[in-house]
């Protein structure tokens, strides 16, 4: 790295610093911030090249730092998780089972009218994570979880006040999941 210009061993040192462990991605992650400028200049004219570059510089490490942490994670689809046993409880009986179930359908079909992302997080923070582990998981700032649980929670409510009642919903479910069950056979 000795034969390297000085602002190009600044730009390395600054992608270490905020988090770029490897080489090459720091070398990746350089190369775009020059494209990126590069290609910005084509259209506008711009004062400091130099803090521009950086600036992009950052913005691309937290980008890969983000994508990064959530690519650790891959959510699977309820109906998936459900046949693995992991969101009934195994030691219930059939019939608490069953309304356990439906429940779940119902309150996931009142939370698909919303945001997919929206539902997840809720089924997952009821589902006994913690908002930091949901946060982690989705690679947001706890804060955001809660506004999105706290969505989620005003949907149901505003369901609830509607007439809606889970009762309803959960015919509506059952036999949702009665067609499912039926496809799937």
């Amino acid at each position: 790295m000795r034969g390297l210009p000085g602002y190009y061993l600044r730009l390395m040192t600054l992608c270490r610093r905020w988090g770029c462990l490897s080489l090459e991605d720091a070398r990746d992650i350089i190369q775009e911030a020059h494209l990126r400028l590069f290609t910005y200049e084509q259209s506008a004219t711009v004062r400091d090249a130099d803090s521009l570059l950086r600036r992009i510089v950052i913005n691309l490490n937290i980008n890969h730092f983000h994508r990064h942490q959530s690519a650790r994670f891959a959510f699977e689809d309820i109906d998936r998780s459900d046949r693995r046993g992991m969101l009934i409880d195994p030691a219930a009986g059939p019939e608490r089972t069953l309304a356990a179930e439906q429940q779940l359908y119902g309150v996931v079909d009142l939370l698909s009218a919303g945001s997919r992302r929206t539902c997840q997080m809720f089924i997952a923070q009821r589902g006994g994570y913690s908002y930091g582990e949901v946060a982690s998981a989705f690679a947001v700032k706890e804060r955001t979880v809660e506004k999105h649980v706290a969505a989620a929670t005003s949907m149901l409510h505003d369901a609830e006040r509607q007439g809606r009642t889970m009762r309803s919903t959960m015919r509506t479910s059952m036999a949702n999941g009665v067609r499912r069950r039926r496809s799937r056979s």
